[in-house]
């Protein structure tokens, strides 16, 4: 009997001891990694994943920290990933994923401290508190090239730009919007340069705050992010604008090239007088008034000036017939001078063709008469040229005429009339200084 109620004692005991404990943690595990694996270009955008496994279930969403660390941008991404379900020794473990966002802007060995993450787990929604384990990258250098001062690097870039209004009727006080956005693969929005709207004389620049977003897939997968940059512009003077082009320098994060994405310049034209219409205005009265209106457009301004172009050509028509006559009668002459024709000669100066040579030169030497000047070219060698000037000329009319062909120089011909013409032309000159009256004291 007293071996039973030691027995009772120590069951008592064992049951009040078990109820003064306190109840068991639940188990968890948490897993940091880098995804994809490896080291990283300086600027460089790759994801830090943190799983989270029980063999319960999570009653809400797991608290992440905000992290910062020196020499990079970090932050938790928005993007939902699946479910986990694992099998560990045995048993059935679910989980959820959540996602941080690196961005390095220094190179050298960067760690990711251990930090904590809190959650409840089961149906008492029991919080629990755990610790992760540090996490070591590596990041490489990158050099930037020439004229680029910020490095983008994604799996593709794309510019697009949109402009209102877009039926070119603007006038002076009229205003052009400009939209500029800038999506990257890969690349997260705070990583995006932003757009420099550069002043333009004669408009008015009012730049807007830029908007940014990072764009998931269905899955809730992070895709890479967007920037929109909007400027106005306030036309201030009538004339033809351009507002330069946009372009964004990026490296290829698969090939590892920098490349180019430009949006096209924006021209557009301002006229004069375009007040903006009140949306309940009453019409103008008279007729008058709008005519002095319409008047003061271009259009108008475009009839007036050929309503007075078209008078001053009625008016002066006999001049001007006078003038079109004297500037043909010029023409006809430049282009049958002796000058002229003896160009056409000096083009001869390749030619293999005799009879070329030989009208071009008596085309010239007919021109050449009626100026006072020799009507033959053995005339030519005797008064202004020498002996070889003839034989050049013979050798010519031997290939011509003779029996046998003879051995003749077009080039040689050619600078035989050049030495004779200057002759004449210096000759004439000096007649032309002669005066017309004999002197008034002879000395003899």
């Amino acid at each position: 009997m007293r071996i039973w109620w030691c027995c009772l004692l120590w069951l008592v005991v064992a049951i009040a001891h078990a109820d003064a404990l306190p109840p068991s943690m639940p188990p968890i595990q948490v897993r940091v990694h880098q995804e994809p694996p490896g080291s990283l270009m300086q600027g460089e955008t790759t994801r830090i994943v943190v799983d989270l496994l029980t063999p319960d279930f999570f009653t809400d969403a797991p608290v992440l920290p905000e992290l910062h660390i020196d020499g990079a941008y970090l932050s938790l991404s928005d993007e939902t990933p699946g479910h986990l379900v694992e099998t560990i020794n045995g048993q059935t473990w679910s989980g959820v994923s959540r996602t941080y966002l690196i961005t390095p802007l220094m190179s050298g060995a960067m760690e990711i401290p251990s930090f904590e993450i809190t959650a409840h787990i089961g149906a008492q929604r029991t919080p629990v508190a755990v610790q992760t384990q540090p996490l070591a990258l590596q990041v490489r250098a990158l050099v930037l090239p020439v004229g680029v001062t910020e490095a983008l690097i994604a799996g593709s870039v794309k510019v697009t730009q949109t402009v209102t209004p877009q039926d070119g009727s603007l006038h002076v006080g009229d205003t052009v919007t400009r939209r500029v956005e800038i999506s990257a693969e890969g690349a997260p929005a705070m990583m995006l340069p932003p757009t420099a709207f550069a002043p333009v004389n004669g408009l008015t620049l009012y730049a807007a705050s830029p908007v940014t977003r990072d764009a998931v897939d269905n899955h809730g997968g992070f895709v890479g992010g967007s920037r929109v940059d909007t400027a106005s512009y306030v036309i201030d003077h009538r004339g033809r604008y351009t507002l330069p082009p946009v372009s964004v320098r990026w490296m290829d994060s698969r090939t590892r090239e920098w490349r180019e994405t430009t949006a096209p310049a924006v021209h557009f034209h301002a006229w004069w007088g375009g007040t903006d219409k009140p949306r309940f205005a009453l019409p103008k009265g008279g007729f008058m008034p709008r005519l002095i209106g319409w008047l003061s457009s271009d259009e108008g301004l475009g009839v007036l000036l050929l309503a007075v172009l078209a008078w001053f050509g009625w008016r002066f028509r006999d001049a001007w017939q006078a003038r079109w006559a004297q500037w043909k009668a010029w023409r006809y002459r430049r282009r049958h001078s002796e000058a002229a024709a003896f160009r056409a000669v000096s083009r001869q100066r390749h030619t293999t063709s005799a009879v070329a040579l030989a009208g071009a030169v008596d085309a010239w030497v007919r021109r050449a008469a009626d100026d006072g000047g020799p009507s033959s070219v053995t005339a030519w060698a005797a008064r202004y040229g020498d002996a070889s000037l003839q034989a050049h000329w013979n050798a010519l009319q031997d290939a011509l005429y003779g029996q046998s062909a003879s051995t003749w120089s077009a080039p040689g011909l050619i600078d035989g009339l050049a030495l004779a013409r200057r002759h004449w032309k210096h000759r004439q000159r000096w007649w032309q200084r002669r005066p017309a009256l004999p002197p008034l004291n002879p000395t003899s």
